[in-house]
Formats: C-alpha cells, sequence, structure tokens
C-alpha cells in the first residue's frame, strides 16, 4: 500500500538542491501506509461471508523535514496525495488453531499524486498515479479471549506483491517494484458499550528493487485507537507511530540517516448501522515527521458485507 506521508521524489530534488541528507525509503514508498487501521484494528466480523471496507484518503503537506525533524528551508513543498482503498476480506467456516475467527485478505489501493517544489533553476513538478502494490494475507487469525471473549488477539503473515504501476527510470513511482514480508500481530480490548482500546503493530522485511538497486531499511509501523462507545456511536482518538530499524542501501551500501520516523494523531467518528454496517471519519496531523513530509491527513471509511 502506498504510503501517503512522504514521497522521495520530493527528497531527491531537495538533497541536489540545498544539499541536506534526505533519502527516506525509494519514492517515498512505505510497504503499508501507516495509521489506516484505525476503528479495524484486530476486530474481524464473527460470521463467515464476505466483506468490504472502501477507504478514502486526501492528504496535503508544505513542509519536508530532514533526518532531525526540521524543515528543509526554501524547499515550499506542495504535496497532495488522493487514494481509494478497496479491502476485501473473507471469514472461513474453519477450526484452526483455535482461533475464534480465521479469514483472508486482499488490499488494492489506487493512487493520483501531485507535487511541486522550488528549485534555484525554477519550480518542479511531477505527479503519477495508479495501481499501488497489493497487500495480501492469506491467512489471518483471531482469538477471543477473557471471560466476556471481549479481548481480541490477531496474528497474520502479509505478503506486500509488487504488481502496481511503475516506470523505471521516474523519480515518483506509486509502486515499489519489490516485495515485502510483514508479520501483523493486534490486542484490543472491546466492551460491548464503553472503553476501546486496540494496537496493531506490523515489521516490513523489505526486498531490493531489481531495476535501481536501493533497498529500504526494515520498517516498523504501530496504529492505536482510543475510543468509547456510546449507542451506535463511537468518538475516538487514532493514529500511528512509524520508523525505520536499518538505514537504506543503495548499490549495497548503507545511506547515513535515512531512516524515516514518524507520529501522528487525531479525532475519529464512527456509527454502527443495526445491520452491522459501519462508517467513520477521521483526521490526522503528523507531530513527528523525520526525513518524510509534514502534513494532514483526511479518511472517509465504510464497510459492508456482501
Amino acid at each position: 500500500m502506498f504510503n501517503k506521508k512522504t514521497l522521495l521524489g520530493v527528497c531527491v530534488v531537495a538533497t541536489i538542491i540545498f544539499g541536506n541528507q534526505v533519502y527516506a525509503a525509494e519514492n517515498g514508498n512505505s510497504t503499508y501506509a501507516p495509521g489506516s487501521a484505525q476503528y479495524f484494528i484486530a476486530d474481524f466480523p464473527q460470521q463467515s461471508g464476505n466483506y468490504l471496507q472502501l477507504l478514502s484518503y486526501y492528504s496535503n503537506a508544505t513542509q519536508l523535514n530532514d533526518d532531525k525533524g526540521d524543515e528543509v528551508k526554501g524547499s515550499d513543498l506542495d504535496l497532495s496525495i488522493f487514494a481509494q482503498t478497496l479491502r476485501f476480506i473473507t471469514v472461513w467456516d474453519l477450526d484452526l488453531f483455535n482461533a475464534d475467527v480465521v479469514s483472508s485478505e486482499l488490499i488494492g489501493t489506487f493512487v493520483n499524486v501531485d507535487n511541486s517544489v522550488n528549485t534555484p533553476y525554477g519550480r518542479f513538478y511531477d505527479k503519477d498515479n495508479g495501481l499501488a502494490d497489493v497487500i495480501f494475507s492469506p491467512l489471518i487469525f483471531q482469538w477471543n479471549l477473557g471471560e466476556k471473549k471481549n479481548i481480541q488477539t490477531v496474528a497474520a503473515l502479509s505478503f506486500v506483491l509488487p504488481i502496481g504501476s511503475y516506470s523505471n527510470g521516474s523519480m515518483m513511482n506509486v509502486s515499489n517494484n519489490r516485495f515485502a514480508l510483514q508479520p501483523v500481530f493486534g490486542l484490543r480490548y472491546k466492551a460491548e458499550s464503553g472503553l476501546d482500546i486496540g494496537i496493531s503493530p506490523r515489521f516490513s522485511f523489505n526486498w531490493e528493487n531489481d531495476d535501481t538497486k536501493y533497498k529500504t531499511g526494515t520498517e516498523f509501523f504501530a496504529d492505536y485507537m482510543l475510543g468509547y462507545k456510546i449507542g451506535h456511536w463511537q468518538p475516538a482518538i487514532v493514529g500511528y507511530y512509524s520508523t525505520q530499524l536499518e538505514d537504506d542501501e543503495l548499490n549495497g551500501v548503507k545511506l547515513a540517516n535515512s531512516k524515516t520516523e514518524g507520529f501522528g494523531i487525531g479525532p475519529a467518528i464512527q456509527y454502527q448501522f443495526n445491520n452491522g454496517a459501519l462508517v467513520s471519519a477521521s483526521w490526522q496531523k503528523d507531530i513527528v515527521a523525520k526525513n518524510k513530509s509534514e502534513g494532514d491527513g483526511f479518511y472517509l471509511s465504510a464497510a459492508i458485507k456482501y
């Protein structure tokens, strides 16, 4: 999935123009969009069947930061991103490893990116659109624990498949053109009415882009949600933390100070219909942004059974 927080194309230009060490994940694309889980952390439908989540996203960033989180002066970044994600879930009628829910998941995202930044040679413009890399999770296990079965734990192994839109030599791509393996976990306490809190850690072990010989260092993401259910409504605080555990590599050589780090937070609201369908909206503000753009993200989501 396209990382809607940053673009390396911007960083490359800033590095060339302003002489700053701003690398941060090839093309700015992480293999996961941090902050997107929100109300869906460690919570899969209890009944077997097919489900669909539609997630619309828009962001605007006007600040590019270096590895210390300080603004790259003079860049005058203007980055806007729109993404539409389709998340297909199948809950199986299976009994495996004593899990209460066994499911599979396929996530596809179409992205449109428009970016501009100042250079000594004039204003630089670039844009791209197309299908981002697909995330496939063949088996996801959820265990409902406790006397009331309201402590939910999730474990899965996701595969990032490099089948998205990619053009070798382009400064900006919505696809990473590389494979990634992601262990995913989740923990949630979910009262029928009242407190609802969850966290979902995810690691991403990234392969090298064979065309560019660029390898993004291992990434870690943690989405979180703290909500309170009142009838059909549930207000919440949602967000993410992301970091790289290793520096990036180019042609097998480590790039110093190339790790990204980010933290975002914001309000959210969800409404659940009597038939179980869900709609939600949220806004997230980047509070920490190192080697990445800093901006605001807006989410609108709907989930149904079909």
